[in-house]
């Protein structure tokens, strides 16, 4: 049962992750949208200021495709917005170097396309084939920068509706101020995006899921840390009769108010040790004496508390041992000193503390 409810809460962290993650890449795309509906409401002016018509009915597809987006975002179709959006990029990269000219500057929004393939931050890349269709992708681009090029070089681009000089020598500018504003945006969100997801790792590897202290591998680390000298081992007394009188839930309870009471004092560092065991932890900095007086505060602020959960009070009691490290003294003979004191207090009556 205990198994069960684990996998049970450990679900639970995993959707309220993906809920968060989801909420990001709306608001991502909702922005990257808005960008882009802006640039093109701005470019519509343009080509009807250069009488370029082909390009006055293209990019009203183009204002449509992102009023489109919208609905589509409001509704959790990221992954189609993504590839509708890249491709409607594309095309309009192909349609306006063809028709206003390669003066103009369009083909260096390739740069930032490329860019936002093989560094996703909301490219959905979740499956094999996807990852596929983004390397075609990349590749096409790069395929289309060279067509383009040499399409212009050769004068098989059309001359009809070509901007004039002075509109190409602006529109050139302009392209390449919004092309590497991208390349410099996207690329800033996408470095904070892989932080803050290196951060959230870490906090998952070093946290125990359920009272949110330290996880055991973290704490055990911070041992062979020479600046914590004093050590307590706290053992939450008859847990067990805790579980099997009231269940694993409030079991659960009783370990995450417990956590708080911990997590209160801010001059210790504490960790979940195992079950219902924790590791309290102090710097040199603090006397042993003042050490013991914070153990001794804890243990009676477990015994004091009432946990209530279900419809169910009860009171709960304590056992510690603790010991600090002297001369000679390796981590791991500080914690069998401890770990000794802290079974004479259980053997002694338990609700208690032992630190000599």
């Amino acid at each position: 049962m205990e198994n069960s409810f684990d996998n049970f809460f450990l679900a639970g962290l995993v959707k309220r992750e993906k809920v968060q993650y989801d909420l990001e890449d709306k608001e991502f795309i909702t922005k990257t949208a808005t960008a882009l509906l802006l640039i093109h409401i701005i470019l519509e002016g343009i080509y009807t200021y250069s009488f370029c018509t082909p390009m006055i009915y293209i990019n009203l597809v183009s204002i449509g495709i992102y009023l489109i987006e919208f609905v589509l975002n409001a509704t959790g179709h990221n992954v189609i917005i993504v590839w509708i959006a890249h491709f409607e990029i594309y095309f309009h990269i192909i349609f306006a170097t063809v028709f206003m000219g390669y003066k103009c500057g369009y083909w260096l929004w390739l740069f930032p396309c490329v860019l936002s393939v093989i560094t996703p931050y909301f490219m959905p890349l979740q499956s094999k084939v996807q990852s596929v269709l983004a390397n075609i992708l990349v590749l096409l681009y790069i395929v289309t920068f060279i067509a383009l090029y040499g399409f212009h070089e050769n004068g098989y681009l059309p001359i009809g509706y070509v901007a004039s000089d002075s509109i190409a020598t602006f529109m050139y500018y302009t392209n390449g101020l919004i092309a590497f504003s991208y390349i410099i945006v996207y690329t800033t969100v996408y470095c904070v995006n892989i932080k803050e997801n290196t951060n959230r790792l870490n906090n998952l590897a070093n946290t125990d899921y359920l009272t949110g202290l330290y996880n055991r591998q973290f704490i055990q680390k911070l041992i062979y840390d020479e600046s914590y000298k004093n050590v307590a081992i706290m053992d939450v007394d008859h847990f067990k009769n805790i579980n099997d009188k009231y269940g694993h839930l409030m079991g659960d309870h009783v370990l995450i108010e417990i956590a708080k009471i911990l997590s209160s004092h801010s001059e210790i560092c504490c960790g979940r040790w195992g079950g219902e065991e924790f590791l309290i932890l102090s710097k040199d900095s603090q006397s042993y004496d003042d050490f013991c007086n914070i153990i001794h505060d804890i243990c009676n602020e477990i015994s004091d508390n009432i946990f209530s959960y279900g419809g169910n009070d009860i009171k709960v009691t304590s056992s510690f041992g603790t010991a600090t490290c002297n001369d000679g003294m390796t981590p791991y003979d500080l914690l069998k000193e401890a770990d000794s004191r802290l079974y004479t207090a259980k053997n002694q009556g338990r609700n208690s503390v032992i630190s000599a």
